[in-house]
């Protein structure tokens, strides 16, 4: 995911883990494409995710007061980290990364800075949005302002439906950014979930506006539209994601994995506007070029009832 673009080439790991959106009755339909990214929602009540996020509070507070030892085992514990989130172990690599802080000497230098850049990536990917924030409320501490770092908070904020705050750090980014005369990497990802969290909220202008500031901050490729489309359809905008959706199969090469990518999504938005004949028309033709799975035949079923 594009959080990887503000360290490390970080977008190696999703490679390969494509997964379904689950938006309602037939959003399943809709895919993500490679470095997409995750719009899910935090499972509150787990006891488990509240001591992380208190143990990830006494090691921020730990690295800003400068209190521990460090050892070799620092460097063991990155990479293990690293590995896991390879594998999708996001859980797996936060506890890595936390025994990596733990083991260093406490003062905040550039292995300290990485491994909590890479402890913010996974846990936002393991959904544990508050974490995440609270991760990048440390960078911003020990690191300076950054806008990799407000708009990744902002991402994190997003998710959590806390508009507000994810505007407030967007616009503290941009700032930045207009002092520096420099676009973050991980803009667009931001602002379009920041798009997605106002139409989550019932404000169709405000996440028109964040949408609007993707498409005009550089050249929008197909991947770029593909993401605008998955975030309207999340936030019950069918016709509008269908119509991004069109705007990226324009640019994708036809035959491409991404034009199937796109071609499958734009099914699934006009399914869901109602325009059940055009789904229909784009499954088949979708089937005719990359084959059919389960999914797909169950939607090709569904449409020749109706």
């Amino acid at each position: 995911m594009r959080i990887g673009a503000a360290t490390e080439a970080r977008g190696k790991a999703e490679a390969g883990r494509r997964k379904t959106e689950a938006g309602g009755k037939k959003t399943h339909t809709a895919m993500k494409g490679e470095g997409m990214s995750i719009q899910g929602r935090m499972e509150n009540g787990s006891g488990r995710r509240l001591l992380r996020r208190s143990a990830a509070a006494l090691l921020g507070a730990a690295l800003i007061a400068g209190c521990q030892g460090e050892d070799s085992a620092r460097d063991q514990y990155r990479l293990e980290g690293i590995e896991k989130m390879d594998q999708g172990d996001y859980e797996g690599a936060i506890a890595s990364f936390e025994e990596a802080i733990a083991h260093s000497d406490g003062r905040v230098g550039e292995f300290e800075v990485d491994v909590l850049k890479y402890r913010g990536e996974a846990e936002y990917k393991a959904e544990d949005y508050p974490a995440a924030a609270h991760t990048y409320d440390v960078l911003l501490q020990v690191d300076g302002e950054e806008p990799d770092y407000y708009y990744l908070r902002s991402m994190a904020y997003s998710a959590q439906g806390m508009t507000a705050e994810a505007e407030a750090d967007a616009q503290a980014a941009a700032g930045l950014e207009q002092e520096r005369g420099e676009v973050s990497p991980v803009m667009d990802e931001a602002m379009t979930a920041l798009g997605g969290a106002w139409l989550g909220a019932g404000d169709e202008e405000k996440a028109q506006t964040a949408f609007d500031r993707v498409l005009t901050a550089g050249a929008a490729t197909a991947g770029t539209y593909n993401a605008l489309g998955l975030a309207c359809l999340d936030g019950g905008q069918a016709e509008l994601a269908a119509d991004y959706f069109e705007q990226g199969l324009a640019l994708a090469q036809s035959g491409s994995e991404e034009y199937g990518l796109l071609l499958r999504n734009r099914a699934a938005a006009l399914e869901h506007s109602g325009d059940f004949a055009g789904a229909l028309e784009l499954f088949q033709q979708y089937t005719a070029s990359y084959g059919t799975d389960e999914a797909i035949e169950r939607e090709i079923r569904f449409l020749e009832t109706r």
